[in-house]
C-alpha cells in the first residue's frame, strides 16, 4: 500500500485489511470484488492484485514470508525497494533501501546530474547508498534516510538549516538543491471529454465492468468520448452552458451506448461535470440521467445497486453518481467519495 501512496492515506486503509484478512490465508480467499471494493480510493489497483497474489503464494508455501530481500523479490508486486525495506527493517539484513524520498536525499548529497529514473541515474543512486549503508544497522539506517527525506530534505523549501548532513550535501554546496533530483520535463496531461449514462431501474443503477486497466475488475458508469473541437475549452465544454454543447453530449451518449451496446437511450440534462486526472489525461467526465428505450442489458453491462457493501466502484464513478444522482445515492455516494477525496488530496500534496 505504501507503494505510491502517503503513510496518512494508507494508515486506515491498512487497518481495514488487518482486520477482515488477518492471514495471509484470508485474503488468498477474499472474493475480487470485496478485495477491490476494500481497496477503492488508494489508486494504482495493479498494487491490489498483486498484494492477493502474493498472498496466494505465501499462503501455499505455508503462511510465513519470505526472509531475504533475494526471496521477497520472487512475491507478486514486490519490487527492489519494498524487499530490502522490508528485509532490512524487520530482519536486518544488510542491503540498502531506495525509495524516492532516499532518492532525493541521495541526489543532492552527491550533485548527481543524471535523471533517477534512467538505467544510469538508477545505478549510481544504488552505488552510493550501499557504500553509505551502516551493515550493523541497515533498517534503522534505511528509516533514517527516508525520515530525512519527508521531514526536513523535501521536494520544495527543503529544511537545509536542519539537516544532519548539511556540510557534506553537494547541491546545498552549489546553492541549489532544489534543482535536485535532475528530471526531464513533464508533458501536459492531455484533456479529454467524455459523456456518462446515469441510468437508474428500480432502485439499481446501469453500471460496466472494466475489463482492461486502469481499474479492471472495477465498475463504472457507462461512458463515451466526446471529441473536443478547435478551441474548445475542456471545461466550457464540460459545463455544456449553452443548448448546442448539451445537444452535442446527448448525441455522442445515445449514439456511442447504441454502437457499443444495442442500447436505445433517451439522455437528459447533463449535470455537474467531474474532473479527474487519470496516467496522461485530464478528464471532464459528464453525468447525464437518462432512459432506457429498448434494448437488451448484457455483459460487460449490469444492473447493480451502488449502496451494496463491496461493490467495486471506481472513485470518478462515485463521484458522478453523486452529482448526478443525489436523491437516491446521497449516503453510499458520499461517503466513498469523502473517503476516496481525502486519500486522493494527501497523494497529491507527495
Amino acid at each position: 500500500m505504501l507503494q505510491q501512496t502517503t503513510v496518512a492515506a494508507v494508515v486506515p486503509y491498512w487497518e481495514r485489511f488487518v482486520r477482515r484478512w488477518p492471514r495471509p490465508a484470508d485474503l488468498a480467499a477474499a472474493r475480487t470484488d470485496e478485495l477491490l471494493s476494500a481497496w477503492a480510493g488508494l489508486g494504482y489497483y495493479r498494487r491490489a492484485r498483486h498484494l492477493q497474489a502474493a498472498a496466494c503464494a505465501v499462503a501455499e508455501a505455508g503462511g510465513e514470508l519470505p526472509r531475504s530481500a533475494h526471496e521477497l523479490r520472487e512475491l507478486p508486486g514486490v519490487g527492489e525497494y519494498t524487499a530490502a525495506a522490508v528485509a532490512s527493517i524487520a530482519h536486518g539484513e544488510p542491503v540498502a533501501a531506495v525509495d524516492g524520498n532516499v532518492e532525493r536525499v541521495l541526489s543532492r548529497l552527491f550533485a548527481l546530474e543524471a535523471d533517477p529514473k534512467s538505467a544510469a541515474g538508477r545505478a549510481a543512486l544504488r552505488a552510493h547508498a550501499d557504500a553509505l549503508l551502516d551493515r550493523r544497522r541497515p533498517g534503522d539506517f534505511n528509516q533514517a534516510l527516508m525520515e530525512l527525506g519527508a521531514t526536513l530534505c523535501r521536494p520544495a523549501a527543503p529544511q537545509c538549516l536542519l539537516c544532519p548532513l548539511r556540510a557534506r550535501c553537494a547541491a546545498l554546496a552549489q546553492g541549489a538543491p532544489e534543482r535536485f533530483p535532475r528530471r526531464p520535463p513533464r508533458a501536459a496531461a492531455l484533456p479529454m471529454l467524455r459523456a456518462a449514462a446515469v441510468v437508474v431501474r428500480r432502485g439499481r443503477v446501469l453500471l460496466r465492468r472494466r475489463d482492461a486497466a486502469p481499474n479492471a475488475g472495477f465498475l463504472e458508469l457507462p461512458d463515451v468520448e466526446v471529441p473536443l473541437r478547435a478551441g474548445d475549452d475542456l471545461d466550457e465544454a464540460a459545463r455544456a452552458a449553452s443548448p448546442q454543447a448539451a445537444r452535442r453530449l446527448r448525441a455522442a451518449l445515445e449514439r456511442g451506448l447504441r454502437n457499443a451496446h444495442g442500447l436505445q437511450l433517451l439522455a437528459g440534462a447533463p449535470g455537474p461535470p467531474v474532473r479527474h486526472v487519470i496516467m496522461r489525461w485530464a478528464i471532464r467526465l459528464v453525468p447525464l440521467r437518462c432512459e432506457l428505450s429498448a434494448g437488451t442489458v448484457r455483459a460487460p453491462l449490469q444492473w447493480a445497486d451502488p449502496r451494496a457493501p463491496d461493490l467495486p466502484l471506481t472513485t470518478v464513478t462515485r463521484r458522478a453518481l453523486a452529482a448526478a444522482a443525489p436523491e437516491m445515492f446521497e449516503e453510499a455516494a458520499a461517503r466513498g467519495y469523502a473517503r476516496t477525496r481525502h486519500a486522493g488530496s494527501l497523494r497529491d500534496r507527495r
